[in-house]
This record gives structure tokens, sequence and C-alpha cells, in this order.
């Protein structure tokens, strides 16, 4: 897999991270929980600042998700906020969301064969951060 297809795989799940942040975090009830989310995001864009300047570098564009993936989300939360609005629901969707997103990271590291470290590090510390992102969370369910 070449250092542009990875970038743009990794830079898209960052991004899968912060929309799935912004369509939970205004239904989140409890103060504890928002602000362990808004950690998160913080996390995220610091990694997606990292990411652009490999973009650069490497000349990745369309980067974006599109806005039907905002809006595909921002629909999926509120119709499984419908049957159950609690703290714990929302933590359970947001691990679902990082264990997709962890299982995406393992792959394109496994299947990585470039010698960029900068990549290799971001993905690396990536995975290390959802996963305590997943321990952070399993006190909410």
């Amino acid at each position: 897999m070449e250092e542009k297809e990875v970038i743009l795989k990794v830079y898209q799940n960052v991004l899968m991270g912060l929309v799935g942040i912004k369509s939970v975090k205004d239904k989140i009830q409890s103060k504890e929980l928002l602000d362990e989310i808004l950690k998160q995001k913080k996390q995220y864009d610091s990694i997606k600042h990292a990411l652009e300047s490999l973009c650069k570098k490497y000349h990745v564009e369309d980067k974006e998700l599109g806005s039907f993936v905002q809006m595909e989300s921002d629909m999926m939360v509120n119709m499984k906020m419908m049957i159950d609005n609690s703290d714990a629901h929302i933590a359970k969707m947001m691990m679902e969301g990082t264990n997709k997103g962890l299982i995406q990271l393992e792959e394109l590291l496994n299947h990585y064969e470039g010698k960029e470290q900068k990549i290799i590090s971001i993905i690396q510390n990536l995975i290390r951060f959802e996963h305590e992102k997943l321990d952070t969370l399993k006190k909410y369910l």
C-alpha cells in the first residue's frame, strides 16, 4: 500500500472519530462523559493536524468526508437515541465506532510496506489512543 493511500485512510479514520463526537456531544447528559468526549476531540484534532503536513508532503487531496457521511451519522445517532438516550448507550455507540476504526488502523499498519516512519508512528499512536479511549468509555456502560 502506498503512502498516499495510507495517509488518506488514516486521515479519514480520524475524521470519522470527529464526526461521531459531533453527532453525540449535544446529547450527552453527564458533565463527566462530555468532558471526556471533548478531551478525545482535542486529541483527534491534534492527530488531524499532524496528518495535514503528511497530506501536503504526499499531495493527498479530496481527503474530506462528504456531507452525506455527517448526515448519515447524525441520522443513525438520532435513531439509536430514540430507543435509548442514556450516557451508557452513547458510550456503547462510541466504543462500537472506535472498534471499527481500530480494525481499519490495524489492517493499515499490517499492510503498509513503506518506510515513512512518521506514518507508522501516527498509526501506532492513534491505535494507542483508541485503546485508551475504549478503556475510558467502559466505565460509562
